[in-house]
């Protein structure tokens, strides 16, 4: 197995559990760097000293948020490299570094511009937000889509990676499980959605808090509600449940038979 290391970006929080992971992935004279992280002096060091001398010969960045991107460029620059992502960087291509091949997996859901990196010789994903190594993903309304992580997570489970890298918390070596784990988890989120809609109708905010119940602090309801807004889009889409507007007020309601129950 070609040879990982990680570095752990000093920006802990609530949604990014210890920090974001830093892969430096293969054996000097020249590496891959995945997800450079938040721009911060302190984490581009610990970076060079994992690098021990070797030289990058490309950044990846699995997609664009704060938390995984900033530091991109400055790390590309000390070392005359190039930074690759989506949509520059497309589905199915490959990326050669020495000895290191790695290929591109377009896996929207978390966000428009996710990717993953597969390596096929060693049956390893580095799976950014798609999958983490602790708690679930968020897919959070406007820009997480659902249907798109559904269909990620599956592809993936199509390829029957042994191990996973992720943008946050631990190594996965149980990847199937998790896997199966992380679409189990989705779908029956959107079952209690739905069954919840059902119930009784209600804004987001309303339904977040009959679904999620005490289980969600206030410091992370908002991202919540985004969460279940995601979730409520999907079954608009899918002509599960509809859209009531009153005062400016979006109310979710179950459909049945051509009427509102």
């Amino acid at each position: 197995m070609a040879e990982v290391t990680r570095v752990v970006a000093p920006n802990p929080g609530p949604y990014t559990g210890p920090g974001t992971n830093t892969w430096i992935l293969g054996a000097g004279p020249v590496v891959v760097v995945i997800d450079p992280g938040p721009d911060d002096d302190r984490h581009l060091a610990a970076i060079e000293r994992k690098l021990a001398g070797a030289t990058v010969g490309v950044v990846l960045v699995t997609h664009s948020h704060p938390d995984h991107l900033p530091l991109a460029e400055r790390l590309a620059a000390a070392h005359g490299a190039s930074v690759r992502r989506y949509p520059e960087l497309g589905d199915g291509d490959v990326v050669r570094v020495g000895t290191v091949n790695v290929t591109a997996l377009y896996t929207p859901g978390h966000s428009a511009d996710h990717l993953g990196f597969w390596l096929a010789e060693d049956r390893v994903v580095f799976t950014g937000d798609l999958v983490l190594g602790k708690g679930s993903s968020m897919v959070t309304y406007p820009e997480g889509d659902v249907a798109a992580y559904l269909r990620s997570l599956d592809r993936l489970l199509a390829l029957e990676p042994r191990m996973l890298f992720p943008g946050h918390w631990d190594p996965v070596t149980d990847a199937l499980g998790k896997l199966r784990e992380y679409r189990a988890h989705r779908l029956e989120r959107e079952a209690q959605v739905l069954a919840e809609v059902k119930l009784r109708r209600g804004t987001a905010m309303e339904l977040t808090r009959r679904v999620y119940g005490p289980e969600v602090g206030e410091e992370l309801l908002v991202a919540a509600e985004m969460t279940m807004r995601a979730h409520l889009e999907k079954l608009v889409d899918d002509g599960e449940i509809r859209i009531r507007t009153g005062s400016g007020t979006e109310v979710f309601e179950a459909k049945a038979r051509g009427k509102v129950q």
